[in-house]
């Protein structure tokens, strides 16, 4: 993903470097963009959004080529 296209709230899934790109791998995390920066898209990822609720749910930093826009 090309960080030029973060919105907040954009749906993504976090593809780890070792799943070379299969986002069906078990690995993989869903979540929701929370902010970004001119290096870093700050992800809450959803195992957390469900138990916590937006607000209380701290986002993760994520390098924009580990991320797939869905």
């Amino acid at each position: 993903m090309d960080i030029s296209e973060a919105k907040p709230k954009m749906v993504v899934a976090y593809v780890p470097t070792h799943a070379q790109g299969n986002i069906r791998h078990a690995d993989v995390e869903w979540g929701q963009i929370s902010s970004f920066n001119d290096e870093t898209i700050f992800v809450k990822f959803d195992k957390e959004l469900l138990k916590f609720g937006w607000d209380n749910t701290t986002a993760k930093g994520c390098y924009p080529c580990d991320l797939k826009r869905i």
